[in-house]
């Protein structure tokens, strides 16, 4: 069934409006087009990268290595290369996020979804890296040392959180909740961190 086109006597949708879920909706505000698709999930990593860059993010991490893994935690790496034990939390995050999308726009297609996911995890990752976030993170009780990501990180985390999406929109609900389950288990044995005690510490819990 065809949306109603704007015109008058046809109200434009309020903002209360949006944020319902519309079961029956397939309409997006993205491209229909694949290659046009691309475009557009290519230009909002492009702003959230140049955004970090004009914020004062390091392209890579200040102590001159570049990797694709961080195994341990360390002061000058943490959050500053490709990939490391946070990032499997971005896995969870584009989990949620996708869920959150799909229960919102439920016909809404796969590209769509993927789309909005880089969205939402772009502004999070602009968020996340303002000193009122890093302030946050790092002025909690026993908080790892964290200066912010480098643009690198960033990027990295997109990548684990599409993948995340991904998983969310292809596998069965048993199966989401087994890798979040174990997710965080493996961030809290690895590093000593986590969405549990991340939070914990957050509202001054010493653990």
């Amino acid at each position: 069934m065809q949306q109603p086109k704007r015109g008058r006597g046809v109200p434009p949708r309020e903002m209360s409006d949006v944020l319902k879920p519309h079961p029956a909706d397939r309409t997006s505000p993205f491209p229909l087009r694949p290659g046009r698709r691309c475009l557009a999930a290519l230009g909002m990593v492009a702003a959230m990268a140049a955004l970090l860059l004009v914020m004062g993010r390091d392209p890579t991490c200040p102590c001159g290595v570049v990797r694709l893994w961080q195994s341990g935690l360390d002061p000058l790496e943490n959050s500053q290369q490709f990939a490391d034990w946070y990032s499997l939390l971005h896995v969870v995050f584009g989990m949620a996020l996708a869920a959150f999308v799909a229960w919102m726009r439920p016909r809404w297609s796969l590209g769509a979804l993927l789309l909005c996911v880089i969205l939402g995890h772009s502004i999070w990752e602009v968020a996340e890296n303002t000193p009122v976030i890093i302030g946050l993170f790092s002025g909690s009780v026993n908080a790892p040392h964290y200066e912010g990501d480098s643009i690198l990180n960033s990027l990295g985390d997109t990548v684990f959180a599409l993948a995340g999406a991904l998983l969310a929109r292809r596998a069965p609900l048993w199966t989401s909740v087994l890798v979040v389950l174990a997710v965080e288990i493996a961030v809290t044995f690895a590093i000593d961190d986590g969405f549990v005690i991340g939070t914990l510490r957050l509202v001054g819990v010493n653990v």
